[in-house]
């Protein structure tokens, strides 16, 4: 179908350093990624007056948190370098978009996040696996 985005497109961006001055840095996507998801949530406050019929609620905050899921490889950007984040407690950069080597100038959202959860499965007989959640730092921006 046109139109429809095919949710293998959507890939999750990571700023890093590939070199030791202020400009070696890159945004690349983590490697090998299964799924990704974002969510967004809002919380409210609740206010009570004596002019109101019930409770009136306004919103007052956005969290947003991207997760990612992918296969842990030997060469690329993967498990030991967002750990080394995680352990610095480093906010890193992400982007969350469609691949832009297929789509030209993609919507996305981005911004900086903590690594709030990192986890790796290592079976027998089966890949190498990742999953890290971030949470933001600030709330992300959409760029059009």
């Amino acid at each position: 179908m046109e139109g429809i985005i095919n949710g293998g497109d959507i890939l999750v961006y990571l700023e890093f350093a590939y070199g030791s001055g202020p400009d070696d840095t890159e945004v690349a996507p983590i490697a090998h990624q299964t799924e990704c998801t974002i969510e967004h949530k809002t919380t409210f406050r609740e206010r009570r007056t004596k002019k109101t019929k019930g409770k009136e609620r306004f919103p007052d905050e956005t969290d947003t948190t991207i997760s990612v899921s992918s296969l842990v490889v030997y060469d690329d950007y993967s498990y030991f370098d967002l750990r080394k984040k995680q352990k610095q407690k480093e906010a890193v950069y992400l982007e969350y978009s469609i691949d832009s080597s297929t789509h030209q100038n993609p919507k996305h959202e981005k911004g900086y996040f903590y690594i709030e959860s990192l986890k790796r499965s290592d079976n027998e007989g089966d890949d190498s696996k990742l999953d890290v959640t971030f949470v933001q730092r600030e709330e992300p921006e959409i760029e059009e």
